[in-house]
């Protein structure tokens, strides 16, 4: 894209933002908001992500353990 073209898209998505607020401080409390709702977001699935594994993790040792269980079996 061109230079020209970059600072009016710029200036147009400033314009919107501050269209939907009343002052300049509003419009950095709702990005500051809207940052801090990601970082939360990405925290969440961060730990579902970690519970999931963990959940494998036992699933695996326990089917290990059966599978170990079964060889004794049949060895006897």
């Amino acid at each position: 894209m061109t230079k020209p073209l970059h600072l009016a898209l710029l200036c147009a998505a400033l314009g919107a933002g501050l269209a939907g607020c009343s002052t300049w401080t509003a419009f950095k409390q709702d990005a500051r908001d809207v940052g801090q709702s990601a970082g939360r977001g990405v925290e969440r699935a961060g730990q579902a992500t970690g519970r999931g594994l963990e959940k494998a993790g036992e699933a695996t040792g326990r089917g290990i353990e059966k599978a170990g269980e079964k060889i004794q079996e049949i060895s006897k």
